[in-house]
């Protein structure tokens, strides 16, 4: 089977999960230009922080947020890095608000979320 492309994934997901973008965008507290951008591969990031945001701002699975992440050219959740295991146990549980994701990076001593630069 062909590999599916990162936009390709990501528009089967929100179409999936029935988000507007618009709203992701919003709930990931990114610009909706730059988020667009994002998911269309018009632009690109080296910053696996603004994924993530958006992934989290989903609802996206941890299987789907490795996938995402494996598609877009990042390398997927580590359980050995402590600042993955939070996205992990945040993903597994369903967490889709950025700002408790942030909270618990913090309460473990990690750098919150990266902001957008836009």
């Amino acid at each position: 089977p062909k590999e599916t492309s990162f936009p390709a994934y990501m528009d089967m997901l929100i179409n999936q999960k029935k988000r507007k973008r618009q709203d992701i965008f919003q709930k990931a507290d990114l610009p909706q230009k730059y988020g667009y951008k994002l998911l269309t591969g018009e632009a690109h990031t080296k910053d696996r922080d603004k994924l993530l945001r958006i992934f989290i701002a989903m609802g996206m699975t941890l299987k789907e947020t490795q996938r995402a992440l494996t598609l877009y050219g990042f390398a997927p959740l580590y359980a050995k890095n402590k600042r993955d295991i939070v996205f992990i146990i945040a993903l597994n549980k369903g967490i889709s608000s950025v700002d408790t994701v942030n909270e618990w990076l913090t309460e473990n001593g990690e750098e919150e979320l990266s902001r957008s630069a836009y």
